[in-house]
């Protein structure tokens, strides 16, 4: 069987799901309601994700040959994924580490995360509850190079204009969902062992002052959807 990640997306109808490969559940004003719609995969096999341990601070290990990478120079980046629209982000840059194509998400299905590579999705509910961005990407696809992004890293956000905006790392939070597969599921942040619901963990990396989020899934064995990664930046 293929593998199947769903990147967690925090959506409900009353209790508003956030699914990145299970879900947490949220409730959320009227205005905001959607239903969970899950990802279709691509057919082809996945690239290898991450494996963590399950100890109190999360350690990638090299079960898998490096995987190739080439990040164009940022202006050559830039050039090539304008559209001329200044109020879209098209791209994502860490230099060094990564260079995705962004997407949106459609109005009418707030589940959608891209099954293509080397592309991240703009996560609706972050702007439209906060004014934040949130940027999701599965572990075997473009989320892969999540897992190379250290605090200080400066993570770049292109506008379909050629404009940009800088926003610095000041945090790599990692989680274990203690039932993967359950929408409700209870979380342990790996670093400190405090346990949040799903309500909790939203408002902790989506909500609050400006900043973008990257959210990708933790493997752990078998279990592609053991864990969530959440990379915190506010803007330089």
């Amino acid at each position: 069987m293929k593998r199947q990640c769903w990147i967690i997306a925090l959506f409900v109808l009353v209790f508003f799901s956030i699914q990145a490969c299970a879900g947490f559940t949220l409730s959320i004003p009227a205005e905001h309601r959607a239903t969970i719609t899950s990802v279709l995969l691509p057919t082809d096999t996945p690239l290898p994700s991450p494996t963590f341990t399950s100890s109190a601070t999360a350690t990638q290990e090299a079960t898998a040959e490096p995987l190739e990478r080439t990040v164009p120079l940022f202006d050559q980046f830039i050039e090539g994924i304008k559209t001329g629209d200044k109020n879209t982000i098209v791209g994502l840059w860490v230099e060094g580490k990564m260079a995705l194509q962004v997407v949106y998400q459609p109005s009418n299905n707030p589940g959608f995360v891209s099954s293509v590579d080397n592309v991240a999705t703009y996560f609706l509910l972050p702007y439209k509850m906060a004014g934040n961005y949130g940027m999701l990407a599965h572990n075997y696809l473009g989320g892969r190079f999540f897992f190379d992004v250290n605090v200080g890293d400066i993570i770049q956000l292109v506008f379909g204009d050629g404009n940009y905006q800088d926003f610095e790392v000041v945090g790599v939070n990692d989680y274990q969902a203690l039932q993967p597969n359950n929408p409700r599921s209870e979380f342990v942040n790996l670093v400190s062992g405090a346990q949040l619901n799903a309500n909790n963990l939203f408002y902790e990396v989506y909500m609050g002052p400006f900043h973008t989020t990257l959210q990708t899934c933790i493997a752990q064995g078998i279990e592609d959807s053991w864990g969530r990664r959440f990379i915190l930046a506010p803007p330089l």
